[in-house]
């Protein structure tokens, strides 16, 4: 592409678990350019999820700058998007203060009780049930454990937050972000005051909140020398990456998105006015363009397979391999909650069950995969008795590239999935916002991809799955009786590397 062939380009930046994705694009949704670069998770102590924001902004360089050309040349603005919930503690001179906590952490258990004092109206507000990764508990945590980094803090951020001040020199967040940290009001569009008082947490650790196409600050003169860009260039507030997903992925009436990477997201628009789901096992979460959308999150997906893969010395095409394989009533069970999961509803840690003697490595293999898919089915299920369900599924995310993988999925889940393509919905939906922020309104909106036009269903309904489902929930339930089947837990490893890394089959 010659240079004379670009005339604007708009830059999303997807900040992941294991990694980050940069896409160049036109305002209209053309992909011009793409990268990726990853970094890890670390477990220091059993529970414990952190990660370096150093590293991020290590990957963001990386990543940006391995798409030098013409494409980059002609940016116009900017736009981030990446994982939702964690706590990242800065100062005043925006000096990280402790490692990042990101969603899959679980030291803050007993602090999401705390949410129990407060009044029903006030929990209906806040639109989710306590979960330990989120931004609430974990600030409960460190204000009872690590009182020095609390005090000193100025602000507390969600990743891609973080991020964005390290381009811009400027604090802020968006409704998206902040509707998944069990402080803001999703009916008034504010930060929660009453409900941050009487869990007696600091608000003004909490960050001013604009749109997400809001221009939230410029590109500053050293963070566009390690990008190489322009400096003084719009950067947007940005999106939670399911949102941005969601709105990348333009969902006809009826349709709901499956996002496979680390976890795994059910997300379908909700009308505005949707209330709190009364079970706790949904969450309701701000749309980018001022609507809600439920979700329903497994966090024990690409993070398990992975570990399973480390574990078992395979490569990921040797465990896709065995998806191809046919369905078997007499195989082992796999509960994939090896990072605990949220509300812990179907198993209270993770394990292989009914083993036998004549069982092998690739039939651990096999039941691995299968207990994701039943374990993100079980998650559907939970989506159906909150009133939502999807008649056909758009797949997206990194961790859906494999035809078998994606046609053993689709038959456990019994519905149809339309793949989406690629896994760069999120960070496409990332370069859609950055389109807005630049003024582009009537392109930015269209969806990025229409599912039903650009790929073939593949057919859900696998007969033999049913009792294979049905073996999952009993052996979750067994489990839940007796806490010593399947203790609770972080995966084993001292540093957990994701399930979307670089080294993933495309």
């Amino acid at each position: 592409m010659t240079r004379a062939a670009v005339t604007t380009t708009v830059l999303g930046l997807d900040l992941g678990t294991s990694q980050l994705k940069a896409v160049a694009s036109t305002p209209d949704g053309t992909v011009l350019a793409r990268a990726s670069a990853g970094y890890r998770l670390s477990a220091p102590r059993p529970g414990w999820a952190e990660a370096e924001p150093e590293d991020w902004w290590r990957a963001a360089r990386t990543a940006v700058r391995s798409m030098e050309g013409p494409a980059l040349a002609e940016v116009c603005a900017i736009a981030i998007t990446g994982q939702m919930h964690g706590v990242v503690l800065v100062t005043e001179r925006a000096v990280v203060l402790r490692p990042a906590i990101v969603w899959l952490d679980r030291r803050a258990a007993a602090q999401a009780g705390a949410y129990r004092r407060l009044s029903p109206g006030m929990r209906e507000r806040l639109g989710n049930a306590p979960s330990p990764g989120m931004a609430g508990p974990l600030l409960l945590w460190l204000s009872a454990n690590e009182p020095g980094a609390y005090r000193k803090a100025r602000w507390m951020l969600q990743p891609k937050d973080w991020l964005r001040l390290r381009l811009t020199g400027k604090p802020g967040t968006d409704p998206t972000d902040a509707s998944g940290t069990l402080l803001f009001d999703l009916g008034r569009g504010t930060w929660a005051a009453d409900a941050v008082a009487a869990l007696g947490l600091r608000a003004e650790l909490l960050p001013p909140v604009a749109a997400p196409a809001h221009v939230a600050g410029t590109l500053r003169s050293d963070a566009a020398a390690g990008l190489g860009l322009r400096p003084g260039l719009p950067v947007a507030t940005g999106a939670a990456d399911t949102a941005a997903s969601l709105l990348a992925a333009g969902l006809p009436e009826g349709w709901g998105l499956l996002t496979l990477g680390t976890g795994g997201q059910w997300i379908v628009p909700a009308a505005p006015t949707a209330r709190a789901d009364g079970s706790g096992r949904t969450n309701l979460f701000c749309s980018v363009n001022g609507g809600a959308y439920r979700l329903a999150g497994a966090q024990n997906v690409g993070a398990a397979l992975d570990w399973v893969r480390r574990t078992l010395g395979a490569t990921w095409d040797e465990l896709y391999a065995t998806a191809a394989r046919p369905w078997q009533q007499a195989g082992p069970v796999f509960l994939p909650y090896l990072a605990g999961e949220r509300g812990d509803e179907y198993g209270p840690g993770g394990t292989w069950a009914g083993l036998a003697l004549a069982h092998r490595r690739d039939d651990l293999m096999r039941a691995a995969l299968e207990g994701v898919a039943f374990g993100l089915r079980s998650k559907l299920d939970d989506l159906r008795a909150a009133g939502v369900a999807p008649q056909q599924v758009q797949l997206g995310g990194g961790g859906s590239r494999n035809q078998a993988w994606r046609t053993l999925l689709a038959g456990a889940l019994a519905v149809p999935l339309h793949p989406a393509g690629d896994g760069w919905l999120t960070a496409r939906g990332a370069a859609m916002i950055a389109a807005a922020a630049a003024g582009y309104r009537e392109t930015a909106v269209r969806p990025a991809e229409k599912p039903a036009e650009k790929s073939a269903a593949v057919p859900g309904a696998a007969p033999e799955a049913e009792q294979g489902y049905r073996r999952f929930r009993s052996w979750s339930a067994a489990a839940r009786q007796d806490p010593a089947a399947a203790r609770p837990g972080p995966l084993p490893d001292k540093v957990l590397t994701g399930g979307v890394s670089e080294k993933e089959p495309q």
